[in-house]
C-alpha cells in the first residue's frame, strides 16, 4: 500500500485544480476506482459535477470518511519532480487526503475479495471545493449522501503544525467558525494637493481598520476566542489622488456563533459613527459561511481508542476553518490532524504557501488511523 499511496499522491499533486473546476482529479479519482473494480456514484449539483461517492454495503449501520480534492490557484515553488504541471497548487495537502482515502478504498476492496465481511456500510466521500465555496454544503444534502442514513463521519487534513508521526485532535470545537467581510468605503474624491476639497476615504478607512479591533479588545469577553482580521485593501491608483472608494475584505473567526449577532451590531454602529465623523457612507456585506468544526465527545472517545496513545496530541481549538461542518449539522463526527511537519527533511512551510510540501510516508498514520477506526466501530 505503501508505493500505492506515493504514487497516488504524485500523480494527484501533478494536476491541482481550483475549487469546482475539478475535471482531471475527479477523472483521475474515477480512473483508478475503476481499475480496481470499485462501483461508485458521480455527485453533480447546481455548482459542481466531480464529486464522487463510493458504497461498500455492509449489514446494518453506516459510517463515512471524507476527503477534499480541490487546490489553490497559486504557483508551486517547490522543485520537485512532481510539481505541478499548471498554475495551481496542492498547498493545502488535499493530494494528500485524496491519495489517503483512494488508498483506503482500495484496501477495503481487497479485504472484501478475501472473504471479509462488513457488519456496518463504508461510504467515502471525495468532495470538491473546500477552498472556499463551501462544497459540503451541497453534498451533504445531495440524496445520495442522505439516502445512505450516516450515523458517523470522519475527517482528516494534514498540517504542519504538528510533527509527523501524530495525530492531533480534541473533543468539542476544534475548528473556527468564519464569516466574510466585505466593506466598501465611498468618500468624494478630490486632488491630493487639495484635500479640502473631498472626503477622504484612504483616512477614513485606515482608522476603521483600527476601530474594528476595539471590538475583540474591548466588547467581547477575553475568555472568548475572536479574531478580526482585514486581508485585503484596495483603494487609489497613483500618489496625488484621493480615491472616490476603497474596499475591504476581511473575516471573523469565533467558535461560540452566541456572540455572533453582538460582533455584527457593534462592527455596524462603528460604521455609522464613521459615517457621521468623515461623511463617507459604508456599504457593510457580513456573511457567516462555515461554522464551527465541533467534534462529538462520546464519538471522540471511540476515535481516541484508534489512536496510540503515544502519537495522539489533544490539540488547542485551531481558527482556521473546514467545511466539514456541513456534514456535522446532522451526523456526529470526528475531524483530525495528520502531522506532517519534519524539520530534518524541511517540510515545515506553513498551508496556503507555494513551498508547502510534506513526506508522503507521513500518509502511512492517516491510512492505518482510518483502518484502526473501522475496528473502534465494529465494522468488521
Amino acid at each position: 500500500m505503501k508505493e500505492i499511496l506515493r504514487k497516488f499522491r504524485r500523480e494527484l499533486h501533478q494536476i491541482p485544480e481550483p475549487a469546482f473546476e475539478e475535471k482531471s482529479t475527479a477523472k483521475y479519482i474515477r480512473q483508478k476506482l475503476s481499475e480496481h473494480n470499485i462501483p461508485y456514484e458521480e455527485i453533480k449539483t447546481e455548482y459542481y459535477d466531480t464529486g464522487t461517492l463510493v458504497y461498500f454495503k455492509g449489514e446494518k449501520g453506516c459510517i463515512a470518511f471524507r476527503s477534499d480534492i480541490d487546490g489553490l490557484p497559486i504557483v508551486e515553488e517547490n522543485k520537485c519532480e512532481f510539481i505541478s504541471r499548471n498554475k495551481n497548487c496542492h498547498a493545502c495537502g488535499h493530494d494528500g487526503h485524496a491519495a489517503t482515502l483512494l488508498t483506503f478504498a482500495i484496501w477495503l476492496k481487497n479485504l472484501q475479495e478475501s472473504g471479509k465481511k462488513l457488519k456496518k456500510s463504508i461510504v467515502l466521500i471525495f468532495q470538491p471545493g473546500e477552498e472556499g465555496k463551501g462544497g459540503a454544503r451541497y453534498l451533504s444534502k445531495h440524496p445520495s449522501y442522505l439516502n445512505k442514513h450516516i450515523e458517523a463521519i470522519f475527517g482528516m487534513h494534514l498540517s504542519p503544525l504538528f510533527p509527523q508521526g501524530t495525530i492531533a485532535s480534541k473533543p468539542g470545537p476544534v475548528m473556527a467558525q468564519t464569516i466574510n467581510l466585505d466593506i466598501k468605503v465611498t468618500g468624494h474624491g478630490t486632488h491630493g494637493a487639495q484635500p479640502q476639497n473631498g472626503i477622504d476615504t484612504i483616512l477614513a478607512t485606515s482608522r476603521l481598520i483600527d476601530a474594528y479591533q476595539s471590538v475583540v479588545s474591548r466588547n467581547i469577553s477575553p475568555f472568548e476566542n475572536v479574531v478580526v482580521t482585514i486581508g485585503s485593501i484596495h483603494g487609489g491608483v497613483t500618489r496625488n489622488i484621493i480615491p472616490e472608494t476603497v474596499s475591504l475584505l476581511g473575516t471573523v473567526r469565533l467558535f461560540n456563533k452566541d456572540i455572533i449577532p453582538k460582533i455584527e451590531k457593534r462592527m455596524s454602529d462603528i460604521n455609522r459613527g464613521f459615517e457621521i465623523s468623515y461623511g463617507v457612507k459604508i456599504d457593510f456585506g457580513f456573511t457567516p459561511v462555515y461554522s464551527p468544526v465541533v467534534n462529538d465527545p462520546v464519538l471522540f472517545e471511540k476515535f481516541k481508542l484508534a489512536v496510540d496513545p503515544d502519537k495522539l496530541i489533544i490539540c488547542t481549538p485551531q481558527m482556521i476553518a473546514e467545511d466539514f461542518s456541513f456534514y456535522l449539522q446532522d451526523t456526529p463526527g470526528v475531524f483530525f490532524f495528520l502531522g506532517v511537519r519534519n524539520e530534518e527533511k524541511g517540510f515545515t512551510q506553513p498551508l496556503h504557501n507555494p513551498k508547502f510540501n510534506f513526506d508522503e510516508d507521513a500518509l502511512l498514520l492517516g491510512l492505518q488511523t482510518f483502518e484502526n477506526i473501522c475496528n473502534i466501530m465494529e465494522v468488521f
